[in-house]
């Protein structure tokens, strides 16, 4: 998100050495992050041994260290709450806490990665978080954000009724994108593989289109057939082929509803 120039209450309050610059959102626009977890986060991180991680802790070998390191975790897992404001998901949540441990990297001449504990404690209180919400949004998946298999029939029931009334065929003016989920054997790698792709396919298609996922299998998007879908699709075909090896491909819808029903009944599996 491009950065507006302003200060966020995080930058003013979180201290030196340039880490509550390292809040991209925050930086943005204030009302993105009005969240006490962030300035939890900001403040834990002030410690680069608490930020490290595991490593770090053991090295110091203080029992305070290793609370406040679940405090941390904690603190991740509360960005999902009610701060984070409109357009906030965990795909960008995540690219936050990134920009954050490259910065706190930056004082020691290498790259840090944000662990993998505090990355899991986002993803669960972004979990959670849906769950509790889910009778309001109960049409996307927790994680992704993408839209669920049903809500995705109930979108091709809806176009084929207009295509009826407007003398047209979704044969001719929609398609369906298919991308490949593979089963990581890495458990991060596996929650991740879904929230990336889905990020890739909302900055392609930021429209009205209809990015679903069907779980376990592929994410599907039903999308118009407009003139410059190819060129989209070729970029995003070599960014997911590219990022994470999986395969995207592009298939035309049949004449009739029933038909299209079926076919993304095989394509989900």
């Amino acid at each position: 998100m491009p950065s507006s120039g302003k200060p966020s209450s995080g930058q003013h309050r979180s201290g030196t050495n340039g880490v509550g610059e390292a809040w991209p959102l925050a930086g943005a626009c204030p009302d993105d992050w009005d969240s006490e977890a962030v300035e939890e986060i900001l403040g834990a991180c002030q410690n680069r041994a608490l930020a490290r991680g595991e490593a770090g802790l053991a090295a110091a070998g203080a029992i305070a260290l290793a609370a406040a390191s679940a405090a941390l975790a904690a603190a991740c897992a509360g960005l999902a709450g009610p701060g984070p404001g409109p357009g906030v998901g965990i795909a960008e949540t995540i690219d936050d806490l990134a920009a954050l441990f490259a910065v706190l990297g930056e004082g020691e001449g290498r790259q840090w990665d944000p662990p993998l504990r505090l990355v899991g404690a986002i993803a669960e209180g972004w979990a959670e978080e849906s769950v509790s919400q889910f009778a309001h949004v109960g049409c996307e998946d927790p994680l992704s954000g993408l839209a669920t298999l049903s809500y995705l029939r109930t979108r091709l029931a809806e176009v084929y009724r207009e295509a009826e009334q407007g003398g047209t065929s979704p044969a001719e003016t929609h398609r369906l994108l298919v991308v490949g989920l593979p089963r990581r054997p890495d458990p991060w790698r596996r929650l991740a593989l879904p929230i990336l792709v889905g990020r890739d396919l909302r900055a392609a298609f930021p429209g009205g289109e209809t990015l679903s996922l069907a779980k376990p299998g592929p994410a599907i998007a039903l999308v118009p057939a407009r003139s410059d879908l190819p060129l989209r699709y070729a970029r995003l075909r070599r960014n997911i082929q590219t990022a994470f090896g999986t395969q995207i491909r592009m298939a035309p819808l049949p004449r009739r509803l029933t038909e299209a029903l079926r076919l993304v009944d095989e394509l989900a599996r």
